[in-house]
Formats: C-alpha cells, structure tokens, sequence
C-alpha cells in the first residue's frame, strides 16, 4: 500500500497531527513511569507497524497475549490500584493500526452491521447512563466508573475489530492454531503448578492466582476444541484435538472452580442434544468419570466435600444442607446487592457503586438495576439465538464444528456466571468476543464463497 505524499489530503495531514501529538504524549509519561511501562509503549510501536502491514499477524500476536500478558500498574485510586495488561494497551495499539489503515485504504470499512450491533449498544448506554448517575449521585468514583466501561466497552471493540476483519476460512483456522498453541501452553503451566498443593491459575495472576477465571478460560476453550474433534475432519487434527482436551482436563480439575465443574455438565448436556454423535459423547463422559472415581484426586473430591459442611448457625443453608464458608459468604453477599438493588431498582448505583460481588447476574442489579439486567439478558440472548441460527446454517465441518463448540462453551460460561463474574472477566471475555465475531461473520463468509463460485462458473 503506497501513500501518495506528493498530494496534500486530509487523512495524511491528520495521520502526522496523530503520530506527533502521540510521540509528544508519550515522552511525557514514559518518565514518569517504570521501565515496564516504556518496554510495553516500544513493544507496542512495533506491533502497530505489525499490524499495519500485516493485520492478521497483529490479532495472532494479541491471541497469545490474552493468556500470556503481565500487568502494569498506571496509577492508583481509592481502595485499589488502577492495573490493566499488555493485552488492553495491546488492543489499542491494533485498533488503531486498523483505524489509521481504513482511513489510507478506502476499501476498508470502519465498521459493519452484525446481529449482535443493537443489544451491544442498549447495554453500553444504559451501563453509562447508570454510572455518570451513580457518579452524580456519590456511589460512584468518577474514575472508577470510567476505567470499568472504558473495560467493558474494550471487548466490544474486539469483537467489531475481528468482525470487520474476517473474510476467509485460512484466516479462521490460523486465529483458531493461535489460540489452540495458546490454550496449551497454559495448560501445561497449570499442570506444573499442582505438586505445590495450590489451586492452579493462568500465568501472571499475581500471588494468589484466579482459579475461577482459569476454570471458565479452560472449559471455553475445550468446547470449541470438542466441537472440531466431533466433525468428519482429518484424523491429525482430531488427534491434536482430543490430545488439547485431555491436556485441558487436567488443569481443568485442579482449578477447584465448583463453578467451572457445574458449567462442563451444561455443556456437555449440549453436545449432547446438537451433536449427531451422541453414543461417542456417552462413552467418552462415561469413561472419564470411571478414570476420575480410580484416580480420586484428593484436592478435587476434598473441594466437592468441603461445599457441605456440618450444621453451624452462622453458615447459609439450602433447604436444610448447609454451605462451606466460602459458599456461605457469597449468599449473603446476594442478599446484599438484593437489599442493595431495591433502593435503585431501575437504574441501579452505576458500575463499580455497590463493591465486588461474586456473579454476574447478582451484581448487574444494584450496578445497573433491572434494566441493566434486561440488556444483559437480551444480549446473551441474541447470541444464544444467532449462533444457534448459524449452526443450523452450516454445512461446512470446521464452520459446523467451531459454532457447536462456541454453543456448548456459551451455555457453560453462562452457568458458571451465576456465581462469578465471568461476563467482564479479561481472560475469558477477549477469546470469547474473539470467536463470537468469527461465528456472527460465517454466514457473510458463506455468502461470499457462494457467489466467488457462482462467478467463476461464469
């Protein structure tokens, strides 16, 4: 791609404002801030020139970032630090090699309509709308709301970027190795992990890890792996494949993340009902259990027995079963933002006003009240609807394959939000837009093949 620099024009005279503004910015603020913070700022000058030549090197490099990426401290605010990872700085970066590109190419499109475009938008104004109140209303700090929507709307901006990028199978199967390589490598991290005794977690979890956050990440990825695996494809890739799920498994286990393990059991119950290969599904369940009763992992049943602990006055109950400390804690946290939700029943307190809460659902209520919650349903609706709609669609194996994977994963995520935060968790949100944009896009792809073919019939 060559500029014309001979001829004056807007978007050239705009693109040098942009690069000298940013060079000034940054020499600003590299020296107020640790080496770190100048090695991430030059690192990510070379993958916005990456990215500008080459666009699918630049979201390979940001898959293995999701995964793979340390966290920087950029300041501090009441109560917390303000820490974001590479792979925020990292998105930017591309979003705006991809920005400054379209703006040179004229053939590129800034953005384009995906089902998912209208529930997006009612759920990011309505999540502002909630914060500037709950800021003008004192339970929000200004920059605190800000810094969450500024996260929120981060994955929606990757699942546009990935949306208005995809226009061919290679490039899903590259971004799919990618991701697979990425899967495996923090897999084996975590398996490395479990002599210690610990519960494992991805790398650069600081020093207590999130098994939880793991335990979603695992079982996500392992859907769209078994999805593959049950499609007529080669029999290299479905040994590579079932090779990743069994590399996942263990991880998996060790994550001790009761709600990933009640996730698996909805997405298996999935494949289960879409899959035509449901006596392969039955055996393989089947003789994991036997090979987990033989094992007894004793961290995993301990974790399973210590849910139900003997009567004691102070812990919740269900029923008359009572709950260990840790369940019982995030009862009552739910009977808080339930308490917390019916003063601000509509709009709620605005992100980040009423303190962390463990599950998704329970904290959208006070945060963004029942509207909020509305959106938020209607959104995962929309996405449970149109890749449904797409699966149905499909004829092709790796297309069929990917978005019975991503259903099954979606069911599970949805599951294990009811006691986490899954939905604005970093590590499990960037993949998961990541493949919902490819799996929006294949019936456009469909389309294209099918008249590129018409054409050369021609």
């Amino acid at each position: 791609m060559r500029i014309n620099w001979q001829e004056p024009k807007p978007v050239a005279t705009i693109v040098i404002l942009a690069v000298i503004i940013i060079a000034i910015f940054l020499g600003k603020i590299i020296t107020g801030y640790s080496y770190k913070v100048a090695i991430a700022l030059a690192a990510s000058a070379l993958i916005f020139l990456l990215t500008f030549i080459n666009t699918d090197a630049g979201l390979a490099v940001l898959i293995f970032s999701m995964l793979l990426s340390p966290e920087i401290m950029i300041g501090q605010l009441p109560g917390r630090d303000i820490i974001i990872r590479f792979d925020d700085l990292l998105l930017m970066v591309i979003t705006l090699a991809w920005l400054a590109k379209a703006a040179i190419n004229k053939g590129l499109a800034l953005f384009i309509k995906t089902p998912l475009n209208k529930a997006i938008g009612v759920y990011m104004l309505i999540c502002i709308i909630a914060t500037l109140r709950g800021a003008a209303l004192g339970f929000v700090i200004p920059e605190k709301g800000l810094f969450y929507i500024l996260r929120y709307a981060e994955y929606f901006l990757l699942y546009i970027l990935v949306a208005n990028h995809i226009h061919s199978k290679k490039q899903i199967k590259f971004f799919l190795t990618a991701l697979f390589i990425t899967c495996a490598i923090v897999s084996v991290y975590g398996i490395l992990q479990i002599p210690q005794g610990v519960r494992v977690s991805a790398p650069f979890e600081g020093e207590t890890g999130e098994p939880n956050t793991f335990g979603g990440y695992l079982l996500f990825i392992s859907c769209l792996a078994i999805g593959l695996f049950l499609q007529n494809i080669g029999q290299g890739k479905r040994l590579a494949l079932i090779g990743l799920a069994a590399l996942i498994s263990v991880p998996f286990l060790f994550t001790l993340s009761r709600a990933s393990y009640l996730g698996v059991v909805f997405s298996f119950l999935v494949f289960i009902i879409l899959s035509k290969r449901r006596l392969l599904l039955f055996v393989s369940m089947l003789a994991i259990v036997v090979l987990i009763a033989l094992l007894k992992p004793e961290a995993v049943f301990s974790r399973l027995e210590y849910t139900f602990q003997e009567r004691q006055p102070d812990l919740a109950r269900i029923f008359n079963i009572y709950l260990d400390p840790s369940a019982s804690a995030r009862i009552f946290s739910w009977q808080d933002s339930y308490n917390a939700w019916k003063e601000r029943p509509i709009l709620g307190r605005g992100i980040s006003g009423h303190g962390f809460i463990d599950g998704q659902y329970v904290r959208t209520l006070p945060e963004i009240g029942a509207l909020g919650l509305v959106a938020l349903l209607w959104l995962l609706w929309s996405i449970f609807k149109h890749s449904l709609r797409v699966y149905e669609k499909m004829d092709d194996q790796l297309c069929q394959g990917l978005t019975l994977g991503f259903i099954a994963g979606f069911i599970g995520l949805t599951v294990h939000a009811f006691t986490a935060n899954t939905f604005i968790i970093l590590r499990i949100m960037e993949p998961f837009w990541f493949i919902t944009a490819i799996i929006m896009m294949l019936p456009e792809l469909k389309e294209e093949e099918s008249l590129q073919q018409e054409s050369n019939l021609l």
